[in-house]
């Protein structure tokens, strides 16, 4: 009779193991701000939107213009971990764009420039479009202004 407890409560206890199930976040988690992208014009083809390479670390800015609008976001790599600085607050006027992110750990960026046509032959190979400007990056108390050329990674 005793074995007969022992099993029913093993029984017992593996039925009342949770299976895993998905759970919805919860309410309070944010979702990417929404960016303020003042309506401009664009003299830019549609294949200047893409990615540009930020630094040799992997680093992108990201950018879409649609309907005469800019929008995107920079990804930071810092330490095999990856940082998304979604734009804020965007502009564009002809081939001149501007944008502000958001600040993810103290750090935001700000970049006024243009993009133009780059060296490469064709839009399969890096660099047929530059983001040429000044990009300031804030961190914390450190602010960084420098003169960049961000090359276009290869477009199919």
């Amino acid at each position: 009779m005793g074995r007969a407890y022992l099993a029913v409560f093993l029984l017992a206890a593996a039925s009342a193991q949770t299976v895993p199930v998905l759970h919805k976040r919860s309410s309070d988690v944010a979702a990417p701000p929404q960016t303020q992208a003042a309506k401009g014009y664009s003299t830019l083809p549609a294949r200047a939107s893409g990615e540009y390479e930020l630094d040799d670390d992997g680093s992108i800015v990201q950018i879409t213009i649609q309907d005469n609008r800019l929008t995107g976001y920079i990804t930071k790599m810092q330490d095999s971990a990856a940082l998304t600085l979604f734009f804020l607050k965007t502009s564009i006027q002809g081939s001149r764009v501007s944008f502000i992110t958001s600040t993810v750990h103290n750090m935001h960026y700000i970049f006024k420039g243009e993009i133009v046509r780059g060296n490469a032959a064709t839009p399969d190979q890096r660099g047929f479009y530059q983001m040429v400007g000044e990009l300031t990056e804030y961190r914390g108390d450190v602010k960084r202004r420098r003169k960049v050329y961000l090359k276009s990674t290869p477009r199919n």
